[in-house]
């Protein structure tokens, strides 16, 4: 560990001497004290502005906490400007010089003017309501930003990561509007590393956001929104900017970021050339089109099925030695008339990448090694994705709210694989064609409407349709699972498996919401989806003299599965002070058939009661206590029922069942949090439980490297609790964090007919020190670990990842930006007492002149040549030891165009 550390902080060290980081800045002073109204009551909220008179210091702000409490730290002599402003009273101007601490404390007086000639006149840099943050982003900002991602990595209480996702006092950023309007489809990544910082006037976080402003309150749907309210010139305006990139071995990058709004209509055109393998799409992206994290939790098998997916695994994929990228997306939105608007984006994404993984895998059972294997693969894949979405809102009245949504998805592929495997036995080797297309067409309508103050109701029906078909060809050097297949002729043995699923689903729901009072409120629900799934595979041998058929040993499906749901049910919603309580409970009848060759086999129906519990208190409005807890059911997709083979892999067979049911488990989770700007604390922790009570799971026989998984409906005891929570502290200039997750899973499997016990410890910390300095380099330093236990009765192993890690960020000489960035990571496989590690750094030199739309950028990625990267994973059967190769260092020269 001492060579670690030390090795590490000789790199970091770099950093610091690249760019003189360790001068010396300014001695500051701390100005607190309080602020009171005439009859000295605490006023809470208020802004305080410190302006320095000298234009190359920092602005200083501070929002006074509950008990009227506020503290600035000032720099030691320089003269400021002190501006106190609180809605509704007049406003205090002062000048300070500070030369040791002081405290002061100031007294505001009733303001004559009306409320609509107070908010022209004073612009706060924080507001605070109870589910609003306004922002005022010129306070914090330098000037130095490029986009949005630099401007909110200032605002107090707010952590953009690298990827672009928004959390603002812990809690994830569910949706980003600009101007009010939903960007795209809300998600926050295009908008955070694409809108200019130039072009951002104030920044609203919004939560229990809710479209329909007459439902807020009412749905308690928990959604964090932010909105991004441009500045008044770039209302109507064309803005954005255009990059060019050339590198070493015909390397290229084209960017373009184009933005026009005006009043009615906004138009975003975001487009990506690249052979350098950065992805402007990932799968997060293309989580969120699909629903968003919540389809974890509502659909499982659904995600399941998304995440299995050829296209996923290319966006999963983050190492590759080649990569191509060609991205676009447009976005529009129009107000037709004063009651109807349009809103439409449309994304295509094709890529191709090439890959190289080497795995060295140990197979075991009952604390036996069964096998070793030693693997290289080596792939090709491209894969094409269109998302297109339509959505049209009328308005009739404030009462009234009509929404029709339609959202088409395509996406195709193909890709090449050779794999070569070698055991103590044999040498396979491995060639996989496949050519996967997919179509599915979502329709949503929506309408809501107010009948009086007490009633409102909300009816929504949908519609979808999809379709997907898939040809996977396999050739073999050696026979595979011969006691089951018997393939016929000489090698390479060609095996065919075609498959084609076609699902149909539609649904409708109401909800009422009566109004009791204004501490009760009763919600009625009911509604009723049907859905019709079909699944089909064929495997056959394709010979030169025909093809050999293997319906005699059990394998093709021909599957049909429907199901209904018809449910009824009731929420309850009370306020007792500042505290909310809403219990629920759903009753769902289910309906479900299985045909197999057109031969029923199962034909049954259940009831079940869905039980529900929300309690939130808001002790303040920076202060959120949550408690939740659902039982939650689903039925998976046709592929489980089909109780006949189909190949998944040259070592693995997978077969349904007929009989599964509907998984059920409790899921209940906790969750506090707190800020105050004043003291520069932000913290907050949650604790999540899932308990199951039937779930669906494979039952596994293996056999040396092979693997036969069949799905079972099964009792198994299986629980998991996590915890998560962060702490962070800002003094002056300088923010400390410390941010973890700790979870503990137990749980049950079927191998080779036994049962087998299994735990799970995973601890992951982040500590981290960031600076926040105008005239001087900014620097985050941390280190991240992550220990992971898995064992059985007779098995146990444990891997250790250490992840030191810097990012430096200097503007100097007022037109230059060093951005630069160093990872050492070290996997530590205490079983076989294996050590792996790699050195990962970029940097990049951006040039700008004040007040030129020209920009030019010097960046270097891969600083070190690694050749590959090292990876340790593990479950109740294989452990591995991979190597994912990745691409040489890239050097590439930009120019960039700021309309």
């Amino acid at each position: 560990m001492e060579k670690l550390i030390s090795k590490s902080l000789n790199s970091i060290k770099i950093l610091f001497l690249l760019t003189g980081f360790f001068s010396l800045h300014a001695q500051e002073y701390t100005l607190s004290g309080t602020i009171k109204d005439t009859l000295q009551n605490p006023l809470a909220n208020t802004n305080v502005l410190a302006i320095p008179q000298s234009e190359d210091e920092n602005i200083a702000f501070s929002i006074s906490d509950e008990k009227g409490g506020y503290k600035l730290n000032l720099n030691n002599g320089t003269p400021y400007n002190i501006e106190i402003r609180y809605l509704g009273f007049k406003q205090i101007n002062d000048t300070v010089t500070l030369f040791q601490n002081q405290i002061k404390n100031y007294q505001l007086l009733p303001s004559n003017e009306t409320l609509e000639e107070v908010i022209l006149k004073q612009k706060l840099a924080i507001k605070v309501r109870k589910d609003t943050i306004i922002y005022q982003t010129d306070v914090f900002t330098t000037g130095e930003e490029r986009k949005l991602r630099e401007v909110l990595k200032k605002l107090p209480g707010v952590e953009v990561d690298r990827e672009g996702n928004v959390k603002v006092n812990g809690k994830k950023v569910d949706k980003l509007l600009v101007d009010g309007k939903t960007f795209f489809t809300g998600d926050t990544k295009l908008g955070v590393n694409n809108i200019p910082a130039d072009a951002i006037g104030e920044v609203e976080v919004l939560d229990n956001y809710s479209e329909i402003a007459f439902l807020k309150g009412l749905n308690d749907s928990n959604i964090l929104a932010m909105n991004i309210k441009l500045k008044e010139g770039k209302k109507n305006f064309v803005f954005g900017d255009v990059e060019a990139a050339s590198g070493y071995e015909d390397r290229y990058q084209v960017h373009s970021s184009l933005f026009y709004y005006s009043p009615k209509t906004n138009v975003t055109l975001i487009g990506e050339l690249n052979n350098t393998g950065k992805k402007a799409f990932t799968f997060s992206d293309y989580l969120n089109f699909e629903g968003g994290f919540s389809k974890i939790i509502d659909d499982p098998s659904g995600y399941a099925s998304l995440f299995n997916s050829d296209f996923a695994a290319s966006l999963l994929n983050e190492d590759f030695t080649f990569g191509k990228n060609e991205f676009g997306a447009f976005n529009l939105s129009h107000q037709i008339s004063a009651k109807t608007s349009v809103s439409a984006y449309s994304i295509v994404n094709n890529s191709k990448t090439e890959t190289r993984q080497e795995d060295a895998k140990t197979f075991f059972t009952n604390n036996e090694i069964t096998a070793n294997e030693n693997r290289i693969t080596t792939g090709s894949n491209t894969n094409f994705l269109s998302l297109n979405k339509v959505s049209l809102k009328y308005i009739a009245s404030l009462e009234d709210d009509l929404t029709y949504e339609a959202i088409i998805k395509t996406s195709s592929g193909s890709s090449f694989e050779n794999l070569q495997s070698n055991t103590l036995e044999d040498t396979n080797f491995v060639n996989t064609n496949a050519q996967p297309t997919s179509f599915e067409l979502l329709q949503t309508a929506s309408y809501s409407t107010q009948f009086s103050y007490k009633h409102t109701s909300t009816i929504t029906a949908n519609l979808d349709v999809r379709q997907s078909d898939a040809e996977n060809n396999w050739s073999f050097t050696q026979p595979i699972f011969s006691n089951i297949l018997t393939l016929e002729g000489a090698t390479p043995f060609n095996f065919i498996q075609q498959q084609n699923t076609r699902n149909y689903k539609a649904n409708i729901g109401i909800k009422h919401y009566w109004i009791l009072n204004n501490f009760n409120h009763i919600y009625p629900i009911v509604g009723a989806s049907y859905s019709k799934q079909e699944f089909r595979t064929e495997d056959f041998q394709q010979m030169q003299t025909g093809t050999n058929s293997f319906d005699a040993t059990g394998f093709n499906n021909n599957v049909a599965f429907g199901l209904s749901d018809t449910y009824v049910g009731f929420q309850y919603k009370t306020k007792l002070k500042d505290v909310i309580i809403k219990p629920g409970i759903i009753f769902h009848k289910y309906a479900w058939q299985v045909d197999q060759f057109n031969e029923e086999q199962v034909n049954r129906s259940k009831g079940q009661f869905l039980p529900e519990f929300l309690m939130r208190w808001d002790i303040k409005s920076s202060e959120k206590f949550t408690v939740k807890y659902n039982l939650v059911s689903q039925f998976n997709d046709a592929s489980f029922y089909g109780d006949r083979l189909q190949l998944q892999g040259f070592n693995s067979l997978y077969r349904g069942n007929v009989n599964l049911e509907n998984a059920l488990r409790h899921q209940a989770s906790v969750r506090y949090y707190k800020f105050s700007l004043i003291k520069g604390l932000f913290y907050n922790a949650g604790v999540n439980y899932s308990n199951a009570i039937n779930s669906i799971r494979n039952t596994t026989v293996l056999e040396g490297i092979d693997q036969i998984n069949t799905a079972i409906y099964t009792t198994l005891p299986e629980s998991t609790w996590s915890f998560n929570g962060s702490i962070s502290k800002k003094i002056k200039r300088i923010k400390g964090t410390l941010q973890g997750t700790l979870s503990f899973s137990d749980y049950s499997r079927l191998i080779n007919d036994a049962v087998v016990n299994y735990t799970s410890q995973n601890i992951n910390y982040t500590a981290k020190v960031e600076t926040y300095f105008k005239n001087y380099p900014n620097l985050e330093v941390g280190l991240n670990q992550s220990y992971s236990q898995f064992s059985s009765v007779d098995f146990e192993n444990n891997f250790t990842k250490t992840n030191p890690y810097a990012v430096l960020e200097y503007d100097f000489l007022n037109d230059f930006i060093l951005k630069a960035d160093y990872n050492f990571t070290r996997y530590i496989n205490k079983a076989t007492n294996a050590e792996n590690d790699f050195e990962m750094g970029n940097a990049s030199l951006f040039y700008n002149k004040e007040d030129s739309p020209w920009g030019f950028e010097l960046n270097m990625t891969n600083i070190f040549d690694i050749e590959f990267k090292n990876q340790n994973s593990f479950n109740q059967f294989v452990i591995s030891d991979t190597k994912n190769f990745v691409q040489p260092r890239m050097i590439l020269f930009k120019v960039n165009y700021k309309l």
